[in-house]
């Protein structure tokens, strides 16, 4: 993508942060957040992104730019930041995208970052007409009441729009499953909910930035709602006792259902609308860990 210009809505996240990084040599790169931290906003100046101050809850968009050719909203109150206060997570995710895309209603494509957390847990890999649930609560529920708020005014007013039910996006950050590999390293549990299937869909960073990039050029009226994630499931304690071959540590489980339950995810309608992830899980991990421990040798298994 090339002579564009892009709105993105929480710029350093762990999954935006690296598509701004691909954009931004050759696009003019709008990021919007709250900018709590000030060195994020420098990080992002000195990548060439104009940075916009503003909560979506409580600031007006009068002088927020609205010819964009594509705006992807990934700002959001996320979990389990989303459980201490309902009402602003509300705000923020439901009334502050609805605010969002009727100010950039004449935009290409508008990009709505949902999440596989709005499913019901399901025996069968999860498809876009299963079942919503709410296993996080205020997070779960505010990002189905904002995508049923996105499908409304995208399709009252013509509004180009794909709604991505994101996955556990992981890479070199330390976020996501690193988070757990980090406790297995301290010698301490790692929670499993043991609900059958266990298998998640994880999805290495660089296929999501590809894929990612692709969606801003995807929307449609009414809105195309498709999971987005990778196509090699896995479930905590397979990861977990991999990564711990690999550094030489045994995973400590905690078999309890008071974590959530994993869902695989459909990828059927993501390789028709998108295409395919590339990386698998073992990959994905390989590269996770020499990332984060590049003087330490990892002792790989014979894959199967």
């Amino acid at each position: 993508m090339r002579d564009k210009k892009i709105l993105i809505t929480g710029p350093a996240g762990h999954l935006t942060i690296p598509i701004v990084r691909e954009l931004a040599p050759h696009n003019d790169v709008w990021g919007l957040a709250r900018f709590s931290d000030p060195a994020q906003r420098t990080m992002l100046e000195e990548l060439g992104v104009t940075c916009v101050k503003k909560d979506l809850a409580t600031d007006p968009l009068d002088d927020l730019p609205t010819d964009f050719d594509c705006v992807f909203h990934a700002g959001a109150m996320v979990a389990m930041a989303s459980e201490n206060d309902m009402a602003y997570t509300f705000e923020v995710n439901v009334q502050g995208t609805g605010k969002l895309l009727d100010h950039c209603r004449d935009v290409g494509t508008f990009v709505f970052c949902s999440t596989g957390g709005v499913y019901a847990h399901q025996p069968h890999p999860v498809k876009e007409t299963d079942d919503y649930g709410a296993p996080i609560p205020a997070y779960s529920l505010s990002k189905i009441a904002a995508e049923q708020l996105v499908t409304y005014l995208a399709t009252k007013h013509a509004i180009p729009t794909i709604i991505l039910r994101i996955g556990a996006v992981y890479g070199p950050d330390a976020t996501g499953p690193m988070v757990r590999i980090n406790r297995m390293l301290r010698g301490k549990e790692i929670w499993v909910n043991p609900a059958e299937p266990r298998k998640g869909s994880v999805m290495w960073v660089d296929d999501a930035v590809r894929l990612a990039i692709v969606a801003m050029e995807r929307g449609e009226v009414p809105p195309v709602v498709t999971n987005f994630c990778g196509d090699d499931p896995v479930s905590i304690d397979e990861y977990c006792t991999y990564a711990g071959e690999l550094l030489g540590v045994e995973p400590i489980f905690k078999w309890t259902e008071d974590t959530y339950p994993s869902n695989t995810m459909d990828t059927t309608r993501m390789h028709q609308v998108l295409g395919r992830a590339e990386v698998g899980w073992k990959e994905g991990f390989r590269r996770l860990l020499e990332s984060q421990f590049p003087d330490r040798t990892l002792n790989v298994p014979g894959d199967d």
